[in-house]
């Protein structure tokens, strides 16, 4: 694909069969072009579908943007307790990271996330778990580290690879060491290859190294393969992911 306007970005990013998609939202959070925000704002109400990829383009542009840009949508400009409510549901689901309100440091995503990690509901700590890694804050790292002790299989999965996620973005994780190595020996496989993913990280990886004598045969092959560095996909949580 060759050079493209920020005004033909936002024309492919509606189109989301483009395999240039990624490309497209690149574009945009990068563009120095003038006024390409007022012009990303302004389409916002008649964006349709592409509404929340627009939402985090401008969340990964200026992550201490007043949230109500992204906000306004999931509630009526009508105050009282069921905007309220509807307000603090964006929160539990799933456009809180597709919107960008994890990055949004004035929208306080690890304060209004973090008491979901703790919740009953396994879908929940599922959720919040997944939309605190997302957050790039290292605030969100304790809450994450204590659901590497859940209950349920898939919560710990996706807390290992939240771990992940945070390292990307530059948090350190060193304290979630020890408890990653405790899920190499979880009976699960998703919940092993997550963990190896991340003790693989360099700041984690003489850990990993520490644990292998102690493994059962298939966490075993698992380390010895994230060591090799073939470790299992972190899934995207949005289409302009790295």
């Amino acid at each position: 694909m060759g050079e493209l306007s920020s005004d033909g970005a936002l024309a492919g990013i509606r189109d989301w069969g483009s395999p240039d998609l990624r490309a497209h939202i690149r574009i945009l959070i990068d563009s120095n072009e003038p006024l390409v925000e007022e012009i990303i704002l302004d389409s916002l109400d008649d964006a349709g579908p592409a509404r929340p990829l627009l939402c985090r383009v401008l969340a990964e542009r200026d992550p201490y943007r007043d949230p109500r840009y992204a906000l306004r949508h999931f509630y009526e400009a009508t105050d009282g307790p069921i905007r309220r409510w509807l307000g603090h549901e964006v929160y539990r689901s799933p456009w809180v990271w597709l919107y960008g309100i994890t990055r949004l440091r004035n929208a306080n995503p690890v304060e209004r996330i973090t008491p979901d990690a703790t919740h009953w509901l396994a879908t929940r700590r599922q959720i919040a778990v997944m939309a605190l890694g997302d957050t790039a804050d290292s605030a969100a790292l304790p809450p994450i580290i204590g659901r590497l002790r859940d209950a349920k299989w898939w919560v710990r999965t996706e807390a290992a690879a939240a771990i992940r996620r945070l390292a990307k973005s530059g948090v350190q994780v060193g304290s979630a060491a020890e408890a990653l190595v405790r899920c190499l020996h979880h009976d699960r496989q998703e919940v092993i290859e997550q963990a190896a993913a991340s003790l693989a990280l360099p700041a984690l990886r003489e850990r990993l190294l520490w644990s292998r004598a102690t493994l059962m045969p298939l966490a075993g092959a698992i380390v010895d393969n994230a060591l090799d560095g073939v470790v299992a996909p972190l899934v995207p949580l949005w289409p302009g992911e790295d």
